[in-house]
Order: C-alpha cells, then structure tokens, then sequence
C-alpha cells in the first residue's frame, strides 16, 4: 500500500471544499501533521473547484517553516499570491500597494478584501501549524492581529476572505489560551471546526481490502485505533510480515509498527503536557485510575479518537500502539519531559 495522508480523509476534504466554496472559515484538527499538510496541500488545487476555480486565489504559509516576524511580514507573506490579479485591476493594485505603504494596517487590510469581494475574487487563505505562530513572542500576546483577521474573515458574508487553519487544538482550547487577550466574543468563534479522528469500523472494512483475514481485520482495527493515517502504516508492516514468510506475521507486524510510530506518538503525548492530560492518561493505562478530566477534555479525546468507552461504559485509552509505548515508558518519561 502507497502511503497517502489523504487516506480515508474523503468526507473531511468534501466537507473543507464546500466551506472554501461558500466563503465559510474553518479549523482542521487533528494530531498527525502530516495528515492536515497534505490536506490543505490538496484543497489548494484550483482544478478542484470546476468553474470556480478563476475566482479563487489561494494562499498556503507553514507557520513553522515560514515564520513571520511580525503582523505587517505575516501579511505580505500571505498577500503574495493577490500580486497577479492585481496586475488585472488598477484599482486592486493601488490598494495593495496602500496596504504595503501602511505596514498593512487593519484599514488598509479591509479595503482591499472589501475590493475583492466587489472584483468577485476570493482569498483563501491556509495557515499550516498555525500553533507554532501563538507560540512567537510577536503573535502569543497579539489580540489586535488576532481580531484582525477575524474582522477580515466574518465581517462580511459570503466572505471574499476564507481562512482554513491547521492545527493539533481544538477550537475551544484555542479560547481558552486567548480569553485573556479579548474581554468580548472569542476570536474565532465564527469558524468551523473539521476534527480528523477516528473512523467507524464499517469506514475501515471499506477502506481494506479483501486479501485481508478477519484476524487479520481485527488486529489492524485495534492496533492503529481506527485512525486511518495509523491504519496505513500497519497494512504495510503486515504486509512486509507476510511477504516474509514469518510464522506469526500479527505479532511481527505489531513490533515493527510499534517501531516506526514511535516519535509520533512522543510528539503527540509530549502536546498534552501542558494540558494535565498526560498524567492522566498514563494513570489510565497503568493504573486502572478513573480519568479526572472535565467534560470538554473528555469530549475531544473521544472525538479524537484517543478515548472510547468499553462495553461497561468505561473509559480506555486507543489506539492500542499508544497504550503499548505508555506501558513501555516510566511515567516521569512520558510527562515531565
């Protein structure tokens, strides 16, 4: 099996598509950084969007790779792309070049996304890991670009300015972290959130082939948790297995798996640090311990597909790899890193 992050993501991408075509803003979440670049990477073909497509001017920064040092150098990182269609309108043109004149300043800003609704175009705007740019001195403590660019994108709908943010938060916990930068609505309590969790089982027979055993079905099912960028990786492991003639290819399969997502499972463990979801996740494992979370970090967990209740109604950690390395770790390992 080729791996692909779009893998089993068809409904999520249809969904994103519609927003951008309706001018609707929206966050992707979800906990492989692969899975959500290779999703916006995707949505920015214009081709997807048939007689739309002229009308559409996208824009895609990695706010890890390409770090603004400041709102004015965030802004003429993602106007970039609007120099071509200026080139077709004086009128467009004379009002980028006032932005740029005014180190693109809120007014400025409006007037030119204001003008691309009244030429008909619309900005879509992709901000990959934008959670790496709340952690930059310049933006953390930033309310006004914040409200910037939620002005920009909700003040006028449909909007000519479509904001489509990746991320490992969730909407609320992005509130949470800002609430003391904005006495009023939250910042981007008009978007939509897109959560890349788990599937159901009959989404994952679907996604298999027939060359696989019930077994064999059951084995991936659990070990990866349903989460189809996971599930990938473990058809490949087993398939390497069998093609080797191992004589138990599942357990074979399950150590090599376990290997090769070793650091992605750190890095996604290493995110609930500073949330206090850590400690209670590893006393789940370990311990059996009920789970003393509020109600909102059980809901995303579970949406996530971290968390599933078992036949009695309790909760146990998934997908069964992540339950594996925090067996294998000391708890000290896992959360005070």
């Amino acid at each position: 099996m080729d791996i692909t992050p779009l893998f089993g993501r068809e409904k999520e991408i249809d969904r994103l598509k519609g927003l951008i075509l309706t001018g609707q803003s929206s966050t992707v979440m979800g906990m492989f950084e692969l899975e959500r670049t290779a999703i916006l990477g995707y949505l920015s073909d214009p081709t997807l969007y048939g007689e739309y497509a002229d009308k559409l001017v996208f824009s895609r920064l990695d706010m890890a790779a390409d770090l603004p040092k400041d709102p004015a150098d965030f802004w003429q990182l993602a106007l970039r792309p609007l120099e071509d269609k200026c080139q077709e309108s004086p009128t467009l043109l004379k009002l980028y070049q006032s932005c740029s004149q005014n180190q693109f300043d809120e007014y400025c800003l409006d007037k030119l996304i204001v003008q691309l609704k009244q030429e008909g175009w619309r900005l879509v705007l992709m901000l990959d890991r934008f959670d790496e740019l709340l952690r930059s001195p310049n933006f953390k403590e930033n309310g006004k670009f914040l409200a910037t660019l939620r002005k920009l994108a909700s003040s006028r709908s449909p909007s000519s300015l479509c904001l489509i943010i990746s991320w490992g938060l969730s909407l609320q916990e992005f509130h949470e972290v800002t609430k003391n930068l904005n006495k009023g609505s939250p910042y981007f309590n008009f978007m939509g959130e897109v959560v890349l969790g788990a599937l159901s089982d009959s989404e994952i027979d679907n996604l298999l082939n027939k060359d696989f055993s019930e077994p064999e079905r059951q084995f991936l099912k659990e070990v990866t948790g349903r989460h189809p960028y996971l599930l990938q990786l473990a058809v490949s492991a087993l398939q390497a297995t069998k093609k080797q003639g191992e004589t138990e290819p599942l357990e074979m399969a399950r150590k090599d798996f376990s290997k090769g997502v070793e650091n992605m499972l750190a890095s996604i463990i290493y995110s609930w640090n500073t949330k206090g979801v850590c400690k209670a996740i590893a006393s789940l494992v370990k311990e059996g311990k009920a789970l003393e979370l509020s109600n909102n970090e059980l809901s995303l967990l579970e949406k996530q597909g971290f968390l599933v209740k078992d036949c009695d109604g309790q909760w146990q950690v998934s997908p069964r790899v992540l339950v594996d390395f925090i067996n294998s770790k000391m708890e000290q390992e896992l959360c005070n890193r």
